[in-house]
């Protein structure tokens, strides 16, 4: 699970390096690259990828889709709530885009994981 987190980690970095350091969309803290804005970097987004596949239903297709629904209801929650606390900002972003964004990084998330547990499958189907 550590490479999956990992992966996660650094996917998340890579598109806040983007959307908020060259774009300026959104940030946390203050504008530019802050010592604090690597709290919910380093811890925030790793316990939310953890927890997301901890309860993912793998085997349930509709559940499966639910279950992004109600993540993504959750962060787009919690990111709203950050921007109320003034722990998150907003500069050209609107919140909505967040409602289309989270599935499509939760999917790219999940699509890795599969990704991995194929690479990492047995040759033999584990009978060494």
């Amino acid at each position: 699970m550590f490479i999956v987190v990992l992966f996660g980690l650094v996917f998340q970095n890579l598109t806040d390096m983007f959307v908020n350091v060259k774009y300026d969309l959104y940030g946390f803290f203050q504008k530019g690259v802050d010592w604090l804005s690597l709290l919910p970097m380093l811890g925030l987004f790793p316990s939310a990828i953890l927890i997301f596949f901890n309860f993912y239903p793998w085997n349930n297709g509709k559940r499966s889709v639910l279950y992004v629904g109600m993540a993504t209801a959750f962060l787009v929650g919690f990111e709203y709530l950050s921007l109320l606390a003034g722990y998150f900002y907003y500069h050209k972003w609107k919140l909505w885009w967040s409602v289309i964004e989270y599935p499509i990084l939760l999917y790219i998330n999940i699509g890795f994981f599969k990704v991995y547990k194929i690479m990492t499958k047995p040759a033999d189907g584990g009978r060494s």
